[in-house]
């Protein structure tokens, strides 16, 4: 392999030419060979069994279940002469009872012929053939062996053989032909490939040549090769590389420009600062984010242009010993920014520049304060009712246990408790559910059953605290797009919140309305109402207005806010429109579905 490795291209070429024509010819040499070769063991197989037919029909089968030895023998001698074949007679339990090349007195001599593979393989075919030596005639024959059958039994066996002689002759010369062809096409095209090389590595040394002058630089060297090839593609295409490559050297000036462009137009301040402690680059994101009205910082020194006591300190260390450093500043009383300085500078030069990479994070760290927030009021929704069962557990184990009077109403308080965690738990993992939600198939759906659904379930509690609950829809069918259960549950969350807020003898109505493309359904109440300060937060996690009357009735401060994330999902809005000790409205706003009039 490393001798092969070694050589030109030329020799690699003729090298692998060679030993593929090599390697080809005698592929294909041996295909033909054995695809001759099976042509002519057809033909000799085809002719004995014509000439098997013919014997077959001259020959008096009686003899062969009672046999004559004299009459098979003559048989098979004439047979065999008119054929100018072997004739061989085989009853059905494979005793010769006649061959034209054996005596009749030496038949005794001849082995049972039942297992021979022609013999075995017309008993079960009708028809056999074989190519082998005959331990008889001590010669290779064609062999060919029919089942002989006489009133649905097997009578025997007709068998012709010829000598192989014929056919072996043809194959000798067959392969004399083949492969000496072969030699002598592998001659000529070794003569015309290296012929071609020579031309080839001409021109090839041409290319290698010109293609050095452009490579040490000259663009203006020209490689004209006329070969009507590859190679003269090559040339072509490293003659367009020379050009291009002088156009990209004007274009470079113009592409840094862009790039600056580029820069300065994401979202992220980028001021590159160098050894020498000034600006040696800036995008006028990073004017902006640091709050300074220069139209051009470069080549001013850095404490000049960022006002930043914060940044103005990191950037001093950093000169004193250069590191990589990413902390946060407070530019204003909401805004922060975090800060990320990054040394760049050969390694053999011994002062450093930097890159500070500049990122407004407010929006994150309010998100992060929400998170807080969030975190802050479970555990005090966790904490209240845990605290409550605590205090009633103890009580009870202290003295109240064996008080009748005292233990159930404590009991009660603990159950009570449990159902609001219990609650609180299936809210919070709702909200979960619905917030992991990035889409959903809406389709189209009939909300009236769904809402007279829901007023059946409330039905009892209403009249339980004496509230009228009553559903105003159109009586026709209108269609709507969205998601059934997510449907259920917004008008199921809207309806427990009127109950919870509207006191005894209360109007507590369900009202849908139709209007171009949208459906409205409203949840009205004459309820205690929001006061209009509040009605921004009310879709809160957590948020209440009167947070005593709320735990009071059972509330999670989660229902509001559910109801908000099921609209969003479906592309629906939702509002609320109310006032103080008049009462409540929430609205929900859906897209009618294609066809809904």
């Amino acid at each position: 392999m490393n001798f092969f490795l070694k050589r030109n291209l030329r020799s690699k070429l003729l090298i692998t030419l060679g030993v593929s024509l090599f390697t080809g010819l005698i592929t294909v040499g041996a295909l033909l060979y054995y695809q001759f070769r099976a042509f002519l063991l057809h033909q000799e197989k085809e002719i004995l069994a014509q000439y098997a037919h013919l014997a077959e029909q001259s020959l008096q089968v009686e003899h062969l279940l009672t046999p004559n030895s004299e009459y098979l023998k003559e048989f098979a001698d004439k047979t065999g002469r008119i054929l100018n074949c072997r004739i061989t007679l085989i009853d059905a339990a494979g005793r010769v009872l006649a061959d034209s090349e054996v005596p009749i007195n030496q038949l005794g001599m001849v082995e049972n012929h039942l297992n021979r593979p022609e013999v075995q393989q017309s008993q079960q075919e009708g028809l056999g053939f074989n190519i082998r030596r005959s331990a008889t005639v001590g010669q290779n024959l064609l062999y060919f062996s029919k089942l002989i059958r006489v009133k649905e039994r097997n009578a025997g066996f007709l068998r012709l053989a010829l000598l192989a002689e014929k056919t072996n002759r043809m194959l000798r010369l067959s392969q004399y032909y083949f492969f000496g062809g072969g030699a002598l096409v592998l001659v000529i095209s070794a003569a015309l490939v290296l012929l071609l090389s020579r031309k080839m590595n001409r021109h090839l040394q041409e290319v290698i040549g010109k293609a050095r002058r452009i490579a040490a630089g000259d663009l203006q060297a020209q490689i004209r090769v006329k070969s009507g090839d590859e190679l003269q593609e090559l040339s072509e295409n490293l003659n367009e590389m020379a050009a291009k490559i002088a156009e990209y050297l004007e274009k470079s000036a113009r592409e840094r420009q862009e790039l600056n462009t580029v820069i300065s137009s994401i979202n992220e301040g980028i001021v590159a600062i160098g050894p020498g402690k000034k600006i040696m680059f800036f995008n006028d994101r990073a004017l902006q984010l640091l709050n300074d009205t220069l139209t051009d910082a470069r080549d001013k020194y850095y404490y000049q242009v960022i006002r930043s006591q914060h940044l103005n300190f990191l950037l001093n260390r950093f000169f004193e010993k250069p590191f990589f450093a990413s902390d946060e500043i407070q530019i204003e009383k909401d805004r922060t920014l975090e800060i990320v300085l990054t040394p760049f500078g050969s390694e053999n030069q011994p002062r450093k520049g930097v890159v500070v990479l500049l990122r407004d994070i407010s929006q994150y760290k309010k998100l992060e304060k929400i998170r807080r927030d969030f975190v802050a009021n479970v555990s005090h929704e966790f904490k209240t009712p845990l605290a409550a069962i605590r205090g009633y557990g103890e009580t009870l184990l202290d003295w109240a246990l064996e008080d009748p009077n005292v233990n159930r109403k404590y009991a009660k308080k603990i159950i009570d408790q449990s159902l609001r965690l219990e609650n609180l738990v299936s809210d919070l993992l709702e909200l979960a559910r619905i917030e992991r939600l990035q889409s959903i198939q809406l389709t189209p759906f009939n909300p009236n059953p769904i809402i007279q659904d829901v007023l059946g379930q409330y039905a009892e509690i209403a009249q339980r605290q004496r509230l009228k609950l009553v559903a105003e829809l159109d009586a026709q069918e209108r269609q709507i797009l969205g998601d059934p259960e997510m449907f259920r549950s917004i008008i199921a969350n809207l309806v427990d919140n009127a109950v919870k807020y509207t006191p005894e003898e209360g109007d507590i109505r369900v009202l849908s309305q139709i209007n171009a493309k949208y459906c409205t359904f409203s949840v009205k109440d004459n309820g205690i109402g929001i006061p209009v300060k509040e009605q921004e937060r009310i879709f809160e996690r957590f948020y209440r207005v009167d947070k005593a009357r709320t735990r009071d009735i059972g509330g999670t401060g989660l229902g509001l806010s559910i109801v908000k994330h099921l609209a969003e999902i479906q592309q629906a809005e939702v509002w609320v429109q109310s006032e103080p000790n008049k009462g409540s409205s929430f609205s929900v706003k859906f897209k009618l579905a294609e066809g809904a009039g």
